[in-house]
This record gives structure tokens, sequence and C-alpha cells, in this order.
């Protein structure tokens, strides 16, 4: 019996793994094929396209390399996330990073505090950082003001973020006292969803982002950056020359939050660590 699943020749995933690695950085080992193959079966069939080969030929022209490769990235990319993952990095953001932050601007007016969550997903980390300060301003009395800029590779991923709906799941594990702040649910009984509140989603900007780009057309710098679980998807030397690019928008004293799992041994970074995947740059 003929399998309906289009198949890809190892010859033809090696050369687009290259042409995805040279424009996103996206490690494409032939280990990946198998889960390449079967996430672009839908797109296939969405453009009515009978053959990688002829997926290859649309990349390669003008309005494939301009459009058709965001929507590639969409599909490969893994967009693993949730609220308060690696819950460590938000305690350390309301038990250090903002009280030092609070110390430091005594006698201003009204302060503001610019964060960069990069690398952005389907935007729970951002309103995770946002519930983290406003409870943070709650219970010391402390008053700023707080832009977070959202950034990710993948269009998809950034309309979910923005839109802030998700199944009623995700805030399985929050407390009761931050869901009755936080967030709004459905009021179908049959529709399990629940809506980052009002107050917090308008807090947050998302914006698409490359990092491999040669700049980032993101305005002014940041005291605090979280690029979390987003480097392990690249080679060392991207790693590096994304971190070089990254870290020059991140204040002197400012902080850079990793991945739980990421290393940046031997870097040779302006940066020291203080903390399990926490650094702060060298004044």
């Amino acid at each position: 019996m003929k399998s309906d699943i289009i198949q890809i020749s190892d010859a033809l995933f090696i050369k687009l793994g290259k042409m995805i690695s040279e424009k996103y950085g996206i490690k494409m080992p032939i280990e990946k094929k198998i889960m390449f193959q079967s996430r672009m079966q839908r797109r296939l069939q969405e453009l009515n396209i009978g053959s990688f080969d002829e997926y290859a030929d649309l990349l390669q022209d003008v309005k494939g390399q301009k459009d058709e490769f965001s929507i590639m990235a969409d599909y490969i990319s893994t967009n693993k996330t949730e609220f308060f993952r690696e819950n460590a990095h938000f305690n350390f953001l309301s038990g250090s990073v903002l009280p030092k932050f609070q110390s430091q601007v005594q006698g201003f007016r009204l302060p503001i505090m610019n964060i960069w969550s990069a690398g952005c997903s389907s935007g729970q980390e951002s309103y995770s950082i946002c519930i983290t300060i406003e409870e943070f301003m709650r219970s010391s009395g402390f008053n700023m003001a707080y832009y977070i800029m959202a950034t990710d590779i993948s269009t998809r991923m950034l309309k979910t973020a923005k839109e802030a709906i998700y199944p009623m799941t995700v805030v399985d594990d929050i407390s009761l006292d931050l869901k009755q702040k936080y967030f709004l649910k459905s009021k179908g009984l049959t529709d399990s969803k629940v809506r980052v509140a009002k107050e917090i989603r308008d807090k947050v900007r998302f914006a698409y982002l490359n990092l491999m780009d040669d700049s980032y057309h993101i305005k002014g710098d940041f005291h605090v950056i979280f690029l979390r679980n987003t480097l392990i998807y690249f080679e060392p030397a991207v790693q590096k020359r994304v971190l070089n690019k990254v870290l020059e928008r991140l204040v002197d004293g400012g902080y850079l939050f990793i991945g739980h799992s990421e290393s940046l041994i031997n870097m040779n970074l302006p940066i020291r660590s203080i903390a399990p995947s926490v650094y702060i740059k060298n004044k």
C-alpha cells in the first residue's frame, strides 16, 4: 500500500537544512529529517504541492525567500513553553533583580525598567515576567514604569501571544490568588480557555525578530534580557555571535537569563555568572 506521506531525500534535506541554518541559525542535523518531514506535511497540502523538490523550488524564488521561509520556520520551530517555566528565574527576578533596581533608582520620580523576552514563543514567559513585576510592586510599595519587548521568529506564535488566550490547563499550577488577579476565565461552559488580563497584556509589545539578522530593529537598551531555551538550537559559533549582539543591547550591570540546560562555558563574553543560568554584564 502506497504511503500518503510525502518523502524527502537525504540530499534535499541536507540542502534545505543548510538554508535554514544560514537564515535562522537552527541546527538541522540529518537526525531531524523525520521531524522536518512530518511537520511539513500539512504545509505541502495547503500549497497543493506534491513533492519536497517542488517546495524547494518555491523557497528559492523571490516570493518564497521573502514569505515562505518565515512560514517554514513556524512549522519547524519548537514552541514548548509555560507560565513560570524554570520558576527559580522569576524568584531571582523578584528577590534580587527588582530590589536592587529599586535601591539604585531611589529619588527618581518614576523610574523605567526595560526588559526583553527574546524567543518569546506564545507569550507565557513575557506575561510571567509582567506578573512577577506587578506582584513585587504590590508587596513592596515600589512604583515604576516598565516596558517588555517580546520577540520571536514564529509569526504564528506571536499571534497567539498577542491574543493571550490559552487552554485552561496552562494555569493549573498557578496559585488561586494569581489566577484571580491576572487571568480571565471564558464565559462559555464548554469553552475551557483563559485569557491574560488586559492590564498585563498592555504591558507587553510583541514583534517579529530573527536573532540571526545583522542588526536588530528594536529600539533602546535593556536592564534585563531573557534568552532562555533558544541557544540550544544554535551551533556553538552561532550561539556566540548571537550572544554578542544580544549583549550589545544589555546595559552595564544588566541581567541575562538563559535556560537551565544551556551553557556559556568558554564563550569569553563580557558577563559573569551570579546564579544558576543568570549572568550580570560587566561594568
